[in-house]
Parts: structure tokens; sequence; C-alpha cells
């Protein structure tokens, strides 16, 4: 027990440093591109290839892990993070940035999806659930001081001091995954109530149990089959697409629209108000249920995202709409992948996970490529303002439905 806790202090120093490189490329990428001549359409260019090469890589890795352990992966995907910033530094091509990227997308493949794995792995019995919410808190808290340090660096020191300090903090990832010891399988793969009690094997003339809708051996994508799961991904892609505008082009948009507001500054504000929505929104759903939770949420962070559109007016709107952008993103995401969670039976949960994981990855990707067509022809405020319009009409719509949906008699006889 004192080793796996060890290990998991390891993994979240680790991870810090993981994801404060991720989140520094996230927002100092896009810039970057415009300085070496590119358009705010090969800045969302950028993203979606990042976004779209870490889903087919995780075909490959996913697999990986489970044959040869996680440690593999974390090492993969934290010597990709920790490369990728040397790597810039030789040229300054557009095609070549672009290469860099994809190259970069290995990270987000290879360490995300195992680092849960471990995390879940080193949890006591019954606190599975507790750790992955630390361990969120900790990723989210990265937002708090990456992109604004980075951006210190970048305007008193320039760009090869930035990618030099990228390098760096890959290498503190590194030197702290060295340590982490993955506990074998055997070891806590426990329910994940506390001292739930242990079913008895079935008898041989017993059936497996068989859910009604996703057949054993069918693909990830037999999933989608699931009437119960269309809302949740449909929620789960629409939010990720307006994450990518927010990811990809707010850094540019405050540079624009308030320059004399560090840019950085949007992000640490996102990132608090993602913390505190992490501490309110899985409890408050597991008490009130996870749709009443995640559409109110939603409707949040449209109302954040189209409150930006009058940011060039009152620069003082920065604070108030990322706050609320990152509170109704953070909240309704962790609701809803417990909702997933909820709906999928046991024998299928890892599947569901990495199709979340990967609808996520795709939205954003496709926001991103979406948004930079978009914002040449709209532009920045009306881009905001659109989005955060899409996410007000698709929630309000939804917790219209649900009103509606219980108001209705229930049926005689």
């Amino acid at each position: 027990m004192v080793s796996n806790q060890r290990s998991f202090y390891l993994l979240l120093a680790g991870t810090f440093f993981i994801f404060l490189n991720f989140n520094i490329a996230q927002v100092i990428t896009p810039v970057y591109i415009l300085a070496i001549g590119g358009s705010e359409f090969v800045s969302g260019l950028q993203s979606t290839l990042f976004y779209l090469t870490a889903v087919v890589l995780r075909f490959y890795f996913g697999p990986l892990a489970d044959a040869k352990g996680n440690r593999i992966t974390l090492f993969i995907g934290g010597l990709a993070f920790m490369t990728a910033p040397l790597l810039f530094l030789f040229s300054q091509s557009l095609w070549y940035v672009l290469l860099v990227r994809m190259y970069q997308a290995i990270g987000l493949a290879a360490y995300f999806s195992s680092a849960s794995a471990v995390v879940s792995a080193l949890a006591p019995r019954g606190k599975v659930g507790a750790y992955i919410g630390f361990y969120r808190l900790v990723t989210m808290s990265t937002l708090l001081v990456g992109p604004t340090l980075a951006l210190k660096v970048l305007n008193s020191f320039g760009y090869t001091w930035y990618h030099l300090l990228g390098i760096a903090i890959g290498f503190l990832a590194m030197a702290f995954l060295h340590f982490v010891k993955e506990p074998p399988k055997t070891e806590n793969h426990a329910a994940l109530v506390p001292d739930a009690p242990v079913a008895a094997a079935p008898a041989a003339s017993a059936p497996a149990a068989v859910d009604p809708v996703i057949k054993p051996g069918l693909g990830m994508l037999s999933l989608l089959k699931d009437k119960k799961l269309i809302p949740i991904f449909q929620s789960i892609f629409l939010v990720s697409i307006c994450y990518g505008l927010v990811q990809t082009f707010s850094a540019i948009y405050v540079e624009q629209a308030a320059p004399h507001i560090n840019s950085g500054l949007f992000f640490t504000v996102f990132g608090i108000g993602s913390i505190i929505s992490s501490l309110i929104s899985g409890t408050l759903s597991d008490r009130k249920g996870r749709a009443e939770v995640v559409f109110p949420w939603i409707m949040i962070m449209g109302t954040g995202l189209a409150l930006l559109y009058f940011l060039p007016l009152q620069s003082w709107l920065l604070y108030f709409g990322s706050f609320l952008s990152g509170f109704g993103y953070a909240g309704s995401i962790a609701v809803l992948i417990s909702w997933v969670v909820d709906v999928v039976p046991i024998s299928r949960r890892t599947t569901a996970l990495a199709l979340e994981d990967s609808t996520i990855d795709i939205g954003i990707g496709l926001g991103s490529f979406f948004f930079g067509v978009l914002i040449p022809l709209l532009g920045l405020p009306w881009s905001y303002a659109a989005s955060g319009l899409l996410l007000l009409v698709f929630a309000g719509w939804k917790i219209t439905t649900m009103i509606v949906g219980k108001r209705k008699p229930l049926p005689l006889g």
C-alpha cells in the first residue's frame, strides 16, 4: 500500500508536468503559427491534425498497453512531449510544424489513457473514483500556470527559450515517471464500490448475461447503437467542438481584442472555473441526476462563450466569460463521463470510455478546423457568439424535452 501511494504521488507529479507541456503547446502553437507567417486556417488545421492523429494512434497504443503494461506507453507518451519542443527548433516551415504536431500527438494517444489506467490500478479498494477525481484536479490545475508562464517567457525571451522551457518541463516529467511502479493487474481490480460482496460463480447451466443492445465481441463503434448513449455522445461531441474554438483561438482573440491583457490570463481564469466546477458537478449529479445537471452546465458554458462576443468593447468580460466557459466545460465533461459509466455494462466500460476519449478528440479537432474556416468569414467575436448560441439552443432543447417528458401523463392500464 505504501509503495502504491508513493507511485501515485510520483505519477501525479509527472502528470502535472506532462499536462503543463500539453496545455502550453495547445495555447501557444496557434500564436506561433501566426508569428511564422501562417493564417488562422493553418492554426486550426494543426489542432485538427493533432487530435485526429491521436485518435488513429490510440488503436495501437491501447492494445500495446494491455499487452506490455502501461509503463511503456507512459514513457513513450512522455518522451514525445519532451522531444517535440526540441524538434520545433530546427525549422519554421509551416509543413514541418504540422508534422511535429502530428508527432506530438503520440503523447496524447499513449500517455493520457495509460495514466488513467495506472491511477485506477494504484487506488485502494472503493477509492477509485476519489483517486481519479484528484488526478483530474491536478491536470486541470496546469491551466492556471502553464499558458501564463509560457507567454511571459515568450514575451521576455522569444520562441527559442519558449521551446527550451518545453524541453525542461518534459525532462522533469520523465524524471518523476521513471520511479512510478505499476502494480500487477491482479492486485487491484476489485469492485469500485467499497465492501461490495463477491458474486458466486454462476451455475453451469446458467447463460452469461448479455446486454440487449451491445453484443460481445463487436467493435468500439457498436456502442453507438445503444440509444441510451446517443444523447451522451451528442453532448460530448458538441461541447468538444466549442472547446476546440476556446483552446485554439482564445490566445489570438485576447491579443487582438484586449492587447493590454496577458492572454494567458484567459486560461488561468478558465482553469479556476474548471477546478471549482469539478469539485461540484459530480457530487451534485449523484444526487440530482446526470441529465438534470449536465444540460444546465452546458448552458453555462454557452453563456460564457456568448459573452466573449463583447470582449473588444469591454475587456473586463474576459474574466467573466472565461470563468463561465471553464466552469461549464469541465463540469459538463465530468458528468458526461459519469453518465457513460452509469449506462454501459461493466464488461464494456473501458471500451465505452475509450470511445468517449475519441469523441472528445475528434470534436476538438473538427472544432479547430471548422472555426479556422469560419473566423476569416465572420471574425472572432461572431465566432464566439455563434458557438455560445449553439450550446444554449442545444441545452435549452434538451431541458425543454425533459420538462415536457416529465409532464406527460402515465399510460393507463
